[in-house]
């Protein structure tokens, strides 16, 4: 049975979390299974985006550990060290893609879900969805996704008070804490917003996009000399870029460039039956 499915529709390439009975468990299968949908969305002429969801209650709840640590002798510590690394080859293959990376999250969030959750560009939420970082509990650290929580969404303190204190943050905490970039009240909010955000990044270039990923990518780390020396090289090569070029004569001759593109999906974005919303926990 298939744990992922991936689809293009319209332009954006939806990837599904469908082992919902699971929790969307991250297991060597399902591990594999995204990482060959994602690398088929990226190679697919036709996707010029990529949305990220789930199927079921769950977003997705982590790393399966008790199958990983269950595989003994060397067959099974082979396993668990392909697992481990192909998961952490897909986190920096979304944050490296060329095309936009988006994820809608309806539900539970836990452990290596977050990496995926932080490894996207576009993160919508609805009030259903939740985070928690819990692997020292079992004895583990976050040790993959912290890379991406760290570098992309949280200062250091806060990422260090998430993976310490265990505590599961409701979806307006994510939103403060910058876990997540939109959060929408509803299912139907959530539709909308989708199909709106992935409407205008239908209508940008493609290599633009692409160009800011990269560029943004590159001013991690970096002082504020190096950062303007890097922007004065890049803006100076995308001048001279023929699709720059095509895209500015269009804008100035009231013209559409010709990456310009409608979104008209045949199917919905989100999923329209959605769990309650999680309680919030009391807090000593």
């Amino acid at each position: 049975m298939s744990l992922v499915e991936q689809q293009v529709d319209a332009g954006v390439a939806l990837i599904t979390l469908q082992d919902p009975e699971h929790g969307n468990l991250l297991d060597p299968q399902s591990v594999e299974e995204l990482a060959a949908a994602f690398e088929r969305s990226v190679r697919d002429p036709q996707a010029r985006a990529v949305l990220l969801r789930s199927a079921g209650a769950a977003f997705c709840l982590g790393m399966d550990l008790a199958r990983l640590s269950a595989q003994g002798g060397r067959s099974g510590r082979a396993e668990a060290k392909r697992a481990v690394g192909r998961y952490s080859d897909l986190l920096a293959a979304m944050f490296r893609a060329p095309l936009p990376v988006a994820c809608l999250v309806q539900g539970e969030v836990k452990a290596g879900g977050v990496g995926l959750v932080c490894a996207c560009d576009i993160v919508v939420a609805t009030e259903a969805a939740s985070f928690e970082l819990s692997e020292v509990l079992f004895g583990l650290i976050p040790a993959n996704v912290l890379p991406y929580l760290l570098a992309l969404r949280v200062p250091p303190q806060k990422a260090r008070y998430l993976v310490l204190s265990t505590m599961r943050i409701t979806a307006p905490e994510a939103l403060r804490l910058n876990l997540v970039d939109e959060l929408l009240p509803s299912a139907e909010a959530a539709e909308r917003r989708l199909r709106e955000i992935f409407g205008r990044l239908l209508r940008s270039s493609p290599r633009a996009l692409s160009q800011a990923k990269d560029f943004t990518a590159q001013l991690i780390g970096r002082t504020p000399r190096q950062a303007t020396a890097l922007a004065r090289r890049r803006l100076l090569r995308l001048l001279r870029d023929p699709q720059a070029l095509q895209g500015v004569m269009a804008f100035r001759d009231g013209d559409l460039p010709p990456w310009f593109s409608r979104f008209n999906p045949a199917g919905p974005m989100a999923r329209w039956r959605e769990p309650e919303p999680p309680a919030k926990e009391d807090r000593p």
